[in-house]
């Protein structure tokens, strides 16, 4: 009894490198055309600010990630993605309701980047009525403290 083996040296399907980024027109488009064929937009000031901001960016697995010196890879969405993102962290299954410092933060943790997180958070946090309603109140004074200086401490 004998096993008969065929050795395939070539793949059976041929593989094309494509890019499936989707990035029309958002923040990603300039860096993602520089990473996948080196094109520079035409102005130079844009030109350097892309130089400088690409070299914290690559591409893995179709897919645009922020590199971090002491992070993970944060993978990089879009305008409608963040916004969903921000409200599931903050209003859906977590439900936290939290600051939007700690929102920001645990949408890193989670592993996600885009340029405008803090004030998207911040904008969200401010929309939220429970937020509003529930939140803690800072009791402000209406003036400023000022100080009495007396001559004589003690006297009458």
């Amino acid at each position: 009894m004998g096993l008969a083996m065929e050795v395939q040296k070539y793949p059976s399907i041929e593989e094309v490198p494509t890019f499936t980024i989707q990035s029309i027109n958002s923040w990603m488009t300039p860096i993602v055309s520089f990473l996948q064929d080196e094109h520079f937009p035409q102005n130079t000031e844009e030109a350097k600010k892309i130089k400088k901001k690409v070299a914290r960016f690559t591409i893995l697995n179709d897919t645009l990630y922020k590199r971090g010196i002491s992070m993970t890879y944060l993978e990089c969405v879009d305008e409608e993605e963040a916004k969903y993102i921000l409200e599931e962290i903050h209003e859906g299954i977590c439900r936290d309701h939290a600051s939007p410092r700690s929102l920001v933060k645990k949408v890193i943790r989670v592993g996600y980047f885009w340029p405008t997180m803090q004030a998207d958070a911040v904008e969200l946090v401010k929309k939220c009525y429970k937020c509003q309603r529930y939140g803690n109140v800072k009791r402000l004074l209406v003036e400023g403290l000022t100080t009495i200086a007396s001559l004589w401490p003690f006297a009458q």
